[in-house]
């Protein structure tokens, strides 16, 4: 995901997450939906995280048997070798992406759990409202 969509995707979630007194009535039928949407997304982008892992480490590998077997100079051991990897431009650009990605994922589990704990914070809110016009 862009990060572009992912902002707007993070000020929609804001949004549906959050409910006021007028809104509680209706939010609790737009949970089950919530949740299912937010899973849907992170499904999609945990799936892009791991294969960009399974890049990743491919690319190391690539790079790592560069440096090791056929740069013009002998790294005298792994650290050197690594030292060489991560400020690899190529390797570097796709390290930030993974970044963000993982960033993204987390930040998809952080609504999941909103949105499953939203259902409690909603009874609890109706549950109080009942109890202050006496209907408890």
């Amino acid at each position: 995901m862009e990060i572009a969509v992912f902002n707007k995707l993070k000020a929609i979630a804001d949004k549906e997450v959050r409910f006021t007194e007028d809104t509680a009535l209706t939010k609790t039928t737009e949970v089950p939906n919530l949740y299912q949407k937010y899973l849907d997304i992170y499904i999609v982008e945990l799936k892009t995280l791991k294969d960009m892992k399974t890049d990743m480490a491919k690319t190391y590998g690539i790079k790592y048997d560069y440096y090791k077997n056929k740069h013009t100079h002998t790294w005298s051991g792994k650290a050197e070798i690594e030292t060489q990897i991560f400020a690899d431009p190529v390797y570097h650009k796709e390290r930030i992406k993974m970044n963000q990605q993982e960033y993204m994922v987390e930040y998809l589990e952080g609504v999941l759990d909103n949105v499953k704990r939203l259902s409690f914070s909603l009874k609890n809110f109706i549950d109080m409202k009942k109890f202050q016009t006496g209907m408890f």
